[in-house]
């Protein structure tokens, strides 16, 4: 009678345990299930989120900003204040010439990231295209406290604020360091001879016509991502000695048509100037072998080459790219 009560109770506290497991069980696999919902919907969630935005970018590289204004919208609905898509709507609305939208999305992008040198330099030009000068000396004071080496374009921003001798100090100031481009010089020498408002105004808004001719061939290339575009972009860069953005639009080409022998000049050519004479050197070689029966692009080449050593001191091998430079002109008919 004894042992079979002791079984009754064994029986009955092994009956408690299984159903105490069980309920774990089933609480563990609730709590499983419900994990893998969630993480189900994120990762629907950021799918739809990159299909939109995706679909934005092939909408604006066609010219049809309303619609990637729509789709940018979506991606809103996911993903609440996101840095890329304020930036992207501010872009669209620009190509529309709704400069206030454009103004508000990029300050919302530029709130996300304050130094952002790429967004602090597009809200300067919406405020420029909305002659808003002063908010556009604002914006350029901020990007040259990121990069000095930009100084040079407070210039005209001056000029547009009416604070000429400001922009006549600095003009001096960027001669005597070496760092005022070619495009300025003359713009400097007419600045000085010029006592008339609108003569000063007339020059400042030649060079500012140049300036947004660079601007428009980065959209272009931005836009299409096509050789002939940034073949135009580069040779526009070279022309006005901005090498900043000449050896960042030049490495991003090599990446893209690495078989092109131009990217590998135009990234030299940046590199020279910016002293890095060994990196100049193996971009220079490594292009030298895309070259196919083009006498005046080698010598080209040749002649950074020789630039290049001439830069780290080595006169001797300095002179032979150069006399082979001089030799290969010589050659075409």
């Amino acid at each position: 009678m004894i042992l079979r009560v002791s079984h009754i109770i064994l029986l009955f506290l092994g009956c408690i345990s299984l159903s105490g497991f069980a309920q774990k069980d089933s609480l563990a696999n609730t709590i499983i299930s419900k994990e893998k919902t969630e993480a189900l919907k994120a990762e629907q969630k950021e799918l739809s989120f990159q299909k939109f935005f995706f679909e934005a970018l092939q909408q604006k590289s066609i010219g049809n900003f309303d619609k990637a204004i729509v789709a940018l919208e979506n991606c809103q609905d996911l993903k609440k204040d996101n840095k890329a898509v304020n930036f992207e709507l501010g872009k669209n609305y620009f190509e529309q010439k709704k400069y206030i939208e454009a103004a508000a999305y990029t300050k919302k992008a530029l709130e996300k990231s304050t130094e952002n040198i790429h967004i602090l330099s597009y809200l300067k030009n919406i405020y420029d295209s909305q002659s808003n000068f002063k908010e556009a000396l604002n914006i350029q004071q901020k990007i040259v406290k990121l990069k000095p080496e930009l100084q040079f374009e407070l210039v005209i921003l001056y000029i547009r604020n009416n604070q000429v001798e400001s922009a006549k100090q600095l003009l001096i100031d960027l001669e005597k360091k070496g760092n005022l481009p070619d495009s300025l010089l003359s713009f400097k020498k007419s600045l000085f001879k010029e006592k008339g408002s609108d003569s000063i105004a007339t020059n400042a808004n030649s060079y500012l016509a140049t300036d947004r001719t660079n601007g428009a061939l980065a959209r272009k290339y931005n836009a299409d991502k096509s050789f002939n575009s940034l073949k135009q972009l580069l040779s526009q860069l070279s022309k006005r000695k901005q090498f900043i953005d000449l050896l960042k639009y030049s490495e991003e080409g090599v990446e893209l048509f690495p078989a092109q022998p131009l990217v590998y000049l135009m990234k030299a050519s940046a590199l020279n100037q910016a002293k890095k004479y060994q990196e100049a050197l193996s971009s220079l070689f490594l292009g030298l072998d895309y070259i196919v029966e083009d006498a005046l692009l080698e010598a080209e080449f040749n002649d950074q080459i020789g630039l290049s050593y001439k830069g780290m001191k080595q006169n001797v091998k300095a002179s032979k790219y150069y006399n082979k430079a001089r030799e290969l002109r010589q050659k075409k008919p």
